[in-house]
């Protein structure tokens, strides 16, 4: 089952008189199946921050369509865009996005509490989440009171809270050391493995290397696609290595 649908997608930004224009993306079209986890790579500037913000409906294309779960992002109306984006969406950050006045908790149940879910299905969802994000144990604790890799796994909690319809991470790994980056990446293969779709940026080629597919983009369009199929982690990681290097030297498509 396909969940989300990019065709012909363009993004101009241009300055408030109009005089000088950005072309962020240019006719990007590609399509993800239900379950696919799915690594974008690029070099800064070449437009995957916009095509993930254009997805998360936190900005509008100049032109195209983008459809999740076969439903338009641009007939939703403008008041219901917020409950859209929290009934089937989940947002992983660099940064993780937890609120500091909050323990690990109710961070995680926060997008619950909006959506007044009943209180034994929150504490029911989030006791089997933590347990397999290994962060049962913090629960009670400020984010100021746990480590970079416990927060992002919180944030994770959080994300996959609602059982959305895509888990949308920018640059998870970014503020992480080598060992809560692999923590997290094997969390993101276990939730993916339970039937979770994921659309994951990264600069990471070992983060990248996890994915079952990764969309290069190159000055605002698709570059190349690489499927995993028999490949293993490590032949993922130079295929990877291989396309970046002609990204960055001008090269043909492989």
């Amino acid at each position: 089952m396909t969940i989300l649908e990019v065709k012909s997608l363009q993004k101009i930004y241009s300055s408030r008189l109009g005089s000088n224009q950005v072309q962020a993306l240019k006719n990007v079209t590609f399509s993800v199946e239900e379950g696919e986890y799915i690594a974008v790579m690029g070099e800064s500037g070449s437009g995957k921050t916009t095509l993930l913000n254009l997805i998360a409906a936190l900005d509008t294309p100049t032109s195209g369509q983008i459809l999740i779960d076969g439903k338009e992002l641009a007939s939703i109306k403008e008041g219901e865009v917020a409950r859209f984006r929290r009934d089937n969406l989940g947002f992983v950050f660099q940064e993780f996005n937890l609120l500091d006045t909050l323990t690990a908790r109710d961070n995680i149940l926060l997008p619950l509490v909006l959506s007044d879910s009943p209180l034994d299905m929150m504490e029911e969802r989030l006791a089997d989440i933590a347990g397999k994000l290994g962060i049962s144990q913090i629960l009670n604790k400020y984010p100021y009171e746990i480590s970079g890799g416990q927060k992002q796994r919180c944030a994770v909690a959080r994300a996959i809270i609602t059982n959305p319809k895509l888990i949308l991470a920018d640059e998870p790994t970014g503020a992480l050391d080598s060992k809560s980056s692999d923590d997290l990446l094997r969390a993101f293969r276990d939730i993916n493995a339970g039937g979770q779709t994921i659309i994951m940026v990264t600069h990471s080629t070992s983060a990248a290397s996890r994915a079952g597919r990764v969309l290069f983009i190159k000055d605002g369009e698709v570059f190349n696609q690489l499927y995993r199929g028999n490949n293993n982690n490590e032949q993922m990681y130079q295929k990877i290595s291989d396309t970046l290097t002609l990204l960055a030297t001008g090269g043909d498509r492989l």
